[in-house]
Parts: C-alpha cells; structure tokens; sequence
C-alpha cells in the first residue's frame, strides 16, 4: 500500500517448504485484482481454512441497513453526537451515507470482544475520532490514537481493540482500493516531496500477533466476515489469525491527520489541495489547522473564507472534528454537513465578511467528494437537524475565527 515491508521469520524464496519446530507452515498469498496487483505473503501456524462451522446473521442499521427514499434536494445536517449505541465495534457501528463505491459508518462501540472481522467489499478506512487503543490483525499488532486515519485492506481479518476508555470512529467503506492519491506520488510510487506527508509519516505493524487467552478468549474463536452487506460468522477450534512472519505491501497503516502539512496561498485555493486519500470514484481531505490566505496589496485583502460554490459533479461531506466551526451555525464537532451536487452552497451569513483580516484557522475537518449522489440511511435521517437547510436566511453570524472548510 505505502512500501514495502517485513515482518517475523519467512523462508529466503517464497513457495518453499518452511517448519517451526519441525511443524510445517502453511503459506497464504493475500493477493490484490488477482495475481495482477500488490500482495503479501504470510506463514500460518494454523491453517485459515480450518472451519468448523458457519452460520448468517445480520446487524441492523450495519448489515442490512435502510436507505432513505422519496426525500428533496438540499443540504443537510447529521447530528452523529445522538448516536447512542452499545456493543462491539460490530454491533456499535451504522451507516450513514453510502453510494455504489463508498459507505460512510460510525463506529461508537462500548464492549470489547475476541471476535474478528474481514470486510470483503473493500478496504476501510478508519478516521479515530476519540480515543485510542490497537488493530489486531493477521499482520501484527497496529496502535492508534486519536485524530489518527486507520487504513485496513480488503478481506483482512482484524479486530479493535483498547485498555482504557472506548474509542469512536468515522468510516468510510470503499468498493475498491483506498489509497495514496496519484497527484502525491512520482512514476515509480514514490510518495513525491511536495506531497503533504512523507513515508516516515506512516506507521506499520512492528509486532506480529500472539495468542493471548485473557483476551482471545480459549474458543470457539468467531470471524465475521462481510461480503455484498451479508454478514456470516466463520467458527473456529483453533485461533486461526496468528502468523510467524509475512511480507510485501498489503498491511494495514496508520497516519495522524496532525502530521498533515496543509498548503495555503496568497488567495484561497479549491479544497483538492487538502487530498490525503483517494478511493474508486472518491476523495477524502483533511482541513487541519493552518495559516490562511494572505493576500494584501494597495488595500485589497484576500477573503479567506471559502467562496460560494456549485459543484456540478460532486457531492460533498464534512467530518467537524475540532475547532471554530465559523462558516457554519449550528455545527459541533461530530457533525456531519451534506451539501450534494446540483444546488449551491457556502459559508453562513456574516462569516464571508468577519473573515476578511484573519491569518489562521484552528478548525479540524474530515471531507469526502464522490462522483456518485449520496444516499442517506433511516438512521441518518433520525440524527438530521431538518431546519438546517433554512439557516442562510438568517442575518445572524458569529465570531469569525477561521475561514471554514466548505
């Protein structure tokens, strides 16, 4: 995914017998669009394919969720602070937003678990919203904290995990590859020096997995896996996620929208500039804390707050993280803002003009573009603030501290 890495014991030519203790191992290629694309190979002790059992289930609001129908154009307000949930990161996660090659989940779990999960209709990344804790997976041991993006590849069986209180997150699901945006790297894959981070800014697993019964639990052990939003538990006699080496450049990784390095001008530039991550068919930004625009010449000063726009070909969400949220009212963080294509939008009343004169932002913002509309779920709508999109009508503004995101 980023580069290339090694992790534990493996044989010196791949395909070839190797033993642990005089055991043979079994070889596992996690392979991308086939044989084609990047893969890894890893070293079981214990066979994936040794299932006992399996059986369907369904978690409702996650898998099946319940799109909302028959609703008019305009742009919304979800209120994900309401959100009550309670069990694992499984049970405790919902979909919000969603089209064919993107869904948006939030994940506010209050339990811990031994079960696994392999998402096998595409790779997930993971926005810690709060908290901290790890992602156990085939691949070792992944710490995260919070404001930290998680990405875990397709069909990898990994659980959440922590030690103190519970974290919370926001997902976005995609149907294909999420990844480091071309514009970012060089020819050869490279992450380039203009990009806004480095390899030095991601962090891998530098520990592999071990069987631990306090918290694994003595069996049956479960995975769940998801595939076409149908979820089936795989059972287990034997803990079937722990390997003694792998390599190559399937693994999950972690990066701290804080190690973002924004990029500002003399006048305001389009949110592109913001790219951290790229899905089939979508974007995701980050809007960290910056200087702004600072154009100012023979009395004519730039206007840092985002310009009314209409993006014919794009919707468009905001994660509000932290921060003064000024080009909005009514916005907390944890909100989420919609404002889809074919209407304009833009910052509330009074903020374009308080705007004028600032030089930072302190505002934290998570954004995603799709080229597909954005359908929202029945749990979504039950979090809207219905009156949101009437709040351009008011005269009222507030203190301007920062431009806003969009």
């Amino acid at each position: 995914m980023i580069h290339y890495h090694s992790l534990g014991k493996k044989p010196p030519k791949p395909h070839t017998a190797f033993y642990e203790e005089g055991k043979l191992l079994m070889e596992h290629c996690h392979t991308r669009e086939g044989f084609e694309g990047p893969f890894s190979i890893l070293y079981y002790r214990t066979p994936p394919t040794d299932e006992n059992a399996v059986e369907r289930f369904a978690i409702p609001g996650f898998c099946p969720f319940e799109q909302l129908t028959e609703q008019p154009l305009h742009r919304r307000h979800i209120k994900t602070q309401e959100l009550k949930l309670t069990g694992d990161f499984l049970d405790a996660r919902r979909v919000l937003l969603f089209n064919s090659d993107v869904q948006m989940s939030m994940v506010k779990p209050t339990e811990k678990t031994a079960r696994f999960f392999s998402n096998g209709d595409g790779d997930e990344l993971y926005f810690v919203y709060k908290g901290s804790g790890r992602v156990e997976s085939l691949f070792g041991v992944l710490p995260f904290k919070e404001r930290d993006y998680v990405l875990i590849p397709r069909s990898t069986p990994y659980r959440i995990y922590w030690d103190g209180d519970a974290p919370q997150f926001f997902v976005f699901e995609g149907s294909g590859f999420i990844d480091i945006p071309k514009e970012w790297r060089n020819r050869h894959g490279q992450i380039t020096m203009y990009a806004p981070f480095t390899h030095r800014d991601f962090r891998v697993p530098q520990e592999l997995l071990k069987y631990d019964k306090s918290s694994h639990g003595s069996g049956p052990f479960k995975l769940v896996v998801k595939r076409e939003d149908t979820l089936t538990v795989h059972i287990h006699q034997h803990f079937p996620f722990e390997v003694v080496g792998w390599d190559g450049t399937v693994y999950p990784v972690a990066f701290n929208i804080h190690d973002y390095q924004p990029k500002t001008s003399t006048i305001h530039l389009p949110p592109t500039i913001h790219l951290t991550f790229a899905g089939n068919e979508f974007v995701v930004c980050s809007f960290v804390p910056r200087k702004v625009d600072y154009y100012d010449r023979d009395g004519v000063k730039s206007i840092p707050c985002p310009y009314g726009h209409a993006s014919v070909h794009m919707d468009e969400i905001l994660f509000y993280v932290a921060g003064n949220f000024t080009s909005r009212r009514g916005i907390d963080s944890g909100s989420i803002s919609l404002h889809p294509y074919g209407i304009p939008h833009g910052p509330h009343p009074g903020t374009y003009e308080k705007s004028i004169g600032i030089d930072r932002t302190s505002e934290l913002a998570v954004m995603c573009d799709t080229y597909k509309p954005l359908h929202l779920t029945r749990v979504a709508h039950e979090l809207e603030d219905k009156d949101y999109h009437l709040t351009w009508v008011s005269k009222e503004s507030g203190e301007a501290d920062a431009p806003g995101a969009r």
